[in-house]
C-alpha cells in the first residue's frame, strides 16, 4: 500500500507540473518546442509511476490518488498567475486529502490483472463506442456538446489504466500485446475529444466532467471486473471517501482554469493545447 499509494502521489506531482509547462510552452512556443519535449519526458515518468501504483493499490485508490495532480495544477497556477486560491479552493483540497485517506484505510487487496479474451474485446469496443459518441457530440456547438465531450474523454482517458493493467505483470503473449495496445489508442482519444471539449465548453465546465469520469469508470471496473477489494464492513467510508475526493477535484478544477488567463509572449494557440 505504502509503494502503491507513493507512486500515485509521486506521479500526481508530475502530472500536475507537466499540465503547467504544457500550458506555458504551447502559449509561447506552440506545439512544437524542446519544451514540449520536456513535456512528454514527464508525463512518461508520471505513466511509468501510475503503473506501479495499479500493480500495488485498487485502481480506485491508485485513480484518486493521480486525481491529485489537479491539486499541484492549481497551486502552481496560483503562483504563476498571481491570485491566491479561494477559501472554497483550500477547502476543495483538504476534502481529497481526506477522502484519500478514507480509501486508504478502508482499500482490501488488489483484483487480478489477466485479461480474458471478452475483456480485451470489451476494450476495443470500449474504444469504438466512444469514438463514435465523439464523432457524434463533436457536431455539437454549445456548451452543452463540451461538457458531453469532456465526458467522454474522461471515459477514454479512464480506459488507459484499466489497459494498463495488462503491464502488471506482462508477457510477450498475445494476452498482454492486445490489450496494451488499446493503452495508446484511449490516450490519443482523450487527448483528442478533451481538446475538442475546451474549444465549446469553459475550462472548469470540460476539466470538471473529464475528472469526474477519468477517476469514476477505473474505479467501478476495478471493482466490479478485476475484483479489487474493500475491507468487510467498510464499504460506507470507502464510498464517502470516494465521492467527498472526486466532489473535491471538481470544485479544483475551477482553480486550474486560471492557466488560461497567464500572459506570455507571444499569443494563445488555444485552450485545446491544456491537458
Amino acid at each position: 500500500m505504502v509503494i502503491g499509494l507513493g507512486a500515485a502521489l509521486l506521479a500526481a506531482v508530475l502530472f500536475g507540473v507537466a499540465a503547467v509547462v504544457q500550458a506555458v510552452a504551447a502559449r509561447r512556443h506552440g506545439l512544437v518546442s524542446w519544451l514540449m519535449v520536456l513535456v512528454a519526458v514527464i508525463y512518461l515518468l508520471g505513466w511509468g509511476l501510475h503503473l506501479v501504483a495499479i500493480a500495488y493499490v485498487p485502481l480506485y485508490v491508485a485513480q484518486v490518488g493521480i486525481a491529485a495532480s489537479i491539486v499541484v495544477t492549481a497551486l502552481i497556477a496560483a503562483q504563476v498567475v498571481g491570485e491566491p486560491l479561494a477559501s472554497r479552493h483550500w477547502w476543495a483540497i483538504a476534502a481529497m486529502v481526506v477522502g484519500l485517506a478514507l480509501l486508504v484505510g478502508a482499500a482490501g487487496a488488489v483484483g487480478e490483472h489477466d485479461f480474458t479474451a471478452e475483456r480485451t474485446l470489451a476494450l476495443y469496443a470500449g474504444v469504438v463506442l466512444t469514438l463514435l459518441l465523439g464523432l457524434a457530440a463533436a457536431r455539437l456547438r454549445s456548451e452543452r456538446g463540451g461538457v458531453l465531450l469532456g465526458v467522454l474523454g474522461g471515459v477514454a482517458y479512464g480506459g488507459s489504466p484499466i489497459a494498463t493493467r495488462a503491464l502488471v505483470d506482462p508477457s510477450r503473449d498475445i494476452g498482454t500485446i492486445a490489450p496494451a495496445i488499446t493503452i495508446g489508442l484511449f490516450g490519443v482519444l482523450g487527448f483528442w475529444l478533451y481538446s475538442l471539449a475546451l474549444q465549446r465548453a469553459s475550462v472548469t465546465a470540460a476539466t470538471a466532467s473529464l475528472v469526474l469520469f477519468e477517476t469514476l469508470v477505473p474505479a467501478v471496473v476495478g471493482l466490479a471486473v478485476f475484483g479489487d477489494g474493500v475491507r468487510s464492513g467498510w464499504w460506507p467510508i470507502a464510498t464517502v471517501g470516494f465521492v467527498v475526493s472526486i466532489l473535491g477535484a471538481v470544485v479544483l478544477s475551477g482553480a486550474q482554469a486560471r492557466l488560461e488567463h497567464m500572459h506570455v509572449q507571444s499569443a494563445p494557440v488555444g485552450d485545446a493545447q491544456l491537458t
